[in-house]
């Protein structure tokens, strides 16, 4: 899950264009956390904020493919839909509106990221897995309830979803043959 959310960083810093990314505006791309929102975020910032996790019900049955010569059984996992903000901050009004349509058209243009994006970050992905970023319907109130959650400024905000992470869950476990013979030491007598 948080090779998706770095993958996703990595993929806008690397496309950010100069004219964001050098003077005047320095903008970068950032990850943000709880008790970044909560406080008062400062200069021309595109900020990537996890605010909710969901099981994805289209592949609560599915496994993972198997791979190698082993025969055991497909190994399961559990899929989740990723939901997070792109927050644009910055230090004028144009900046902060620049940055998020940036972003915004960059998704659009290119909205999968593949082994390529992840090779770096999570060697666990395979070749034929995506990650789909794709814009979210959220209400206005929703979205204002976030914001008042942390009781800090609104800035300009546009939610999306990655679909879908796909985790490896830990095989069940074994059971062996019952217990026939128990040895016990006695010491010496």
């Amino acid at each position: 899950m948080k090779a998706s959310l770095l993958a996703l960083a990595e993929f806008l810093s690397r496309r950010l264009p100069s004219e964001l990314r050098d003077d005047p505006v320095n903008g970068r791309v950032s990850l943000l956390g709880s008790a970044d929102v909560a406080t008062a975020l400062t200069g021309n910032l595109l900020g990537i904020y996890l605010h909710r996790l969901v099981v994805d019900p289209h592949g609560r049955s599915r496994h993972f493919p198997q791979t190698g010569t082993g025969a055991g059984a497909p190994q399961a996992e559990l899929p989740l839909n990723l939901h997070v903000l792109l927050i644009a901050n910055g230090t004028s009004p144009e900046h902060e509106a620049d940055l998020l349509t940036w972003a915004m058209l960059e998704l659009a243009t290119d909205c999968q990221l593949d082994v390529a994006h992840m090779v770096e970050i999570d060697d666990g992905w395979s070749e034929r897995e995506l990650l789909t970023v794709m814009p979210e319907e959220m209400s206005t109130e929703d979205l204002m309830r976030i914001w008042d959650v942390f009781e800090a400024k609104y800035t300009s905000t546009a939610p999306y979803v990655l679909r879908t992470v796909r985790l490896r869950l830990r095989p069940p476990r074994s059971e062996g043959p019952p217990v026939t013979t128990r040895v016990l030491p006695a010491g010496v007598m």
